[in-house]
């Protein structure tokens, strides 16, 4: 049994040194350009406590309000749709397969109402293999399948908070603002 160890070790130490030259590094803090962000999702709300959460653990400078407090940027979620469509049928003409789709509409603004990201669009979709004999257990799966998609949904929206184009709109703004501030 120690052979097999003693011949493995080579093995794994090439692993482990081609992940590495590979440039894998774990997904770190997530940089964003201001410290407050609120948003008009109850927190208390199962999004909402979603959207806070996934937000503050990655961009741990972030602090999540509510849209009733000032923040320095808005996230607006004007649209959140779940959505289940048949994508196909057994010989009995009943439902085979599901595919579930989230859509999340929403747009960015900064403290004066100025828009930083207009009105825009994500989508997420997972399909769902379906059995009438246990649609119980299909329909937990569907709600833990919304979960995930909801999960990515924020994640993907830290991300177009994070991205170079939305820091340079946000600066842009925070000079302009300045600017207007310094002219009064």
């Amino acid at each position: 049994m120690f052979a097999i160890a003693r011949h493995c070790r080579p093995l794994l130490l090439v692993l482990l040194l081609a992940v590495a030259a590979c440039g894998f590094t774990l997904r770190g803090a997530t940089e964003v350009p201001f410290d407050t962000l609120a948003i008009n999702v109850p927190l208390n709300s199962e999004f909402g406590a979603q959207l806070r959460r996934r937000m503050e653990a990655s961009a741990p400078g972030l602090r999540v309000v509510p849209a009733s407090q000032p923040a320095e940027v808005q996230l607006e979620v004007l649209e959140v749709h779940r959505e289940r469509l048949e994508t196909s049928l057994n010989a009995q003409g009943r439902v085979q397969e599901y595919e579930l789709i989230l859509r999340l509409i929403f747009r960015v603004l900064d403290e004066q109402g100025e828009i930083l990201v207009p009105s825009t669009e994500l989508r997420a979709s997972r399909l769902l293999p379906w059995d009438d004999n246990v649609a119980q257990a299909k329909e937990s799966e569907a709600d833990s399948l919304y979960r995930a998609m909801q999960n990515d949904m924020a994640l993907r929206l830290l991300n177009r908070l994070a991205a170079p184009g939305f820091e340079d709109a946000w600066l842009a703004s925070q000079a302009h603002q300045n600017a207007a501030g310094g002219a009064d």
